[in-house]
């Protein structure tokens, strides 16, 4: 039986062998596993991990001791603590394959019983009475496929497509003008799913040779027009139909005209205007022989 010293310098000297003595911290615990044998003996001594490139992970040593015989190392291993980064776990390549992945030359076989697929019949076909009932999606008339879209296949493109960026509720579908169920670029296509998508054949559109939702849009619809301005800005006019009808006018009097000149009035006013236009030139001729300015006491007397 070996001394617990013995068993310490036997950790340590293992450890060394497996990692740099900086890499190395101090001992965390030392727990006895059980074991069904009472002449084994297994205990797994840990220490905290230093490595920069493993934190929060700790080493685990396991010591194998058989009763009379010296003690021995089992395993030397690196591993996750409760606050370390670990991957993800482990899952089959074809539920980690995403859109997008398959790239030139890369295969991607589907799986026997794939429930987007069910079996295609042309009509001309021997139907087994296993097969009954059938699908309606199982006479789609197709080029020789023997296998067609499920209605849970069509299901999931349906649902696929109205969430993605052509879809409703996309951004670009709610600032739109108007919807491409409207446009003359739309294409239609055939088949069941016609009557909720099409085809975007515009080349300047957002979504140019994909499929589009009939409730998808973007700002180049086929109806969008420019808005034509006048060079010249002019002020929308205002006509207030209301203030002449509520306008309180009750101090003003009463309007009444001038009455008109009767024809003596009238000849009695040219006579004013003829004398006093005399008048002014006797002044001015009288000022003229003597030397005096007399206008200004005329005009006076004239007033």
């Amino acid at each position: 039986m070996s001394s617990t010293t013995q068993i310490s310098e036997l950790v340590k000297q293992s450890l060394l062998e497996s990692a740099p003595a900086e890499h190395i911290g101090a001992v965390m615990d030392v727990v006895v596993e059980e074991s069904q044998d009472p002449n084994v003996s297994v205990a797994t001594h840990t220490f905290e991990s230093l490595s920069p490139s493993y934190p929060g992970w700790y080493w685990a040593v396991s010591v194998v001791e058989l009763k009379g015989e010296p003690a021995t190392i089992s395993e030397v291993n690196l591993l996750p603590g409760a606050a370390a980064l670990v991957p993800p776990a482990w899952s089959p390549w074809a539920d980690r394959i995403q859109a997008g992945d398959l790239g030139v030359g890369d295969l991607l076989p589907t799986t026997e019983n794939d429930p987007r697929l069910t079996a295609g019949f042309s009509g001309l076909d021997d139907v087994s009475d296993d097969l009954e009932p059938l699908h309606p999606q199982q006479w789609e008339m197709g080029l020789g496929r023997e296998q067609v879209l499920s209605s849970e296949g069509l299901d999931r493109a349906v649902e696929r497509w109205f969430a993605g960026d052509t879809g409703p509720r996309s951004a670009m579908a709610k600032s739109a003008p108007a919807n491409c169920s409207s446009c003359g670029f739309l294409a239609p296509i055939g088949g069941s799913i016609g009557q909720a998508f099409g085809v975007c054949a515009n080349a300047l559109g957002a979504a140019d040779g994909q499929i589009v939702a009939m409730t998808f849009g973007c700002g180049a619809h086929s109806s969008v027009r420019v808005e034509t301005k006048a060079p010249v800005p002019v002020v929308e006019l205002v006509i207030d139909d209301i203030s002449d009808d509520v306008a309180d006018a009750s101090h003003l009097e009463d309007y009444v005209p001038d009455p008109e000149p009767t024809i003596e009035e009238s000849d009695a006013v040219s006579d004013v205007e003829t004398t006093d236009k005399e008048l002014v030139d006797e002044s001015e001729a009288l000022g003229a022989a003597t030397g005096i300015d007399l206008s200004e006491d005329t005009q006076d007397d004239a007033s």
